[in-house]
């Protein structure tokens, strides 16, 4: 049971650092509509989020080392894919990105994937 639940700390960690990456980035771009590829990796490595979503980011990582450590990677990895739906979740309420329904029949059939993993156990 520990397992599962660094595997979903593990996701949660990860897709948080995707979400404070984009809200970085996002004000980047709004400060610098102009800069180039270089100039925006460049503004954004010293911006708060971008900063605040390596730290999630990283401890995701970590915690993820101890995963591996414990157990087979051929269950764990497509568990991780539950961060997706942190992120398209995220990206709703937190951005009011458009979600469409092909996308939420993605989302479905990644749960519906998940359920399969975990009773194959």
């Amino acid at each position: 049971m520990l397992h599962i639940f660094l595997i979903l700390v593990s996701v949660l960690l990860t897709a948080l650092g995707q979400l404070m990456f984009r809200q970085g980035m996002a004000t980047v771009d709004r400060i610098q509509p102009q800069a180039g590829l270089w100039q925006l990796i460049g503004y954004g490595l010293f911006n708060g989020y971008v900063l605040l979503g390596f730290l999630f980011f990283g401890s995701g990582a970590l915690l993820w080392l101890a995963v591996l450590a414990k157990e087979e990677v051929s269950y764990a990895y497509p568990i991780s894919s539950l961060g997706y739906i942190v992120v398209l979740a995220g990206s709703y309420f937190l951005f009011q990105e458009h979600i469409t329904l092909p996308r939420l029949l993605g989302i479905a059939l990644i749960i519906l994937g998940v359920i399969c993993i975990e009773y194959s156990r």
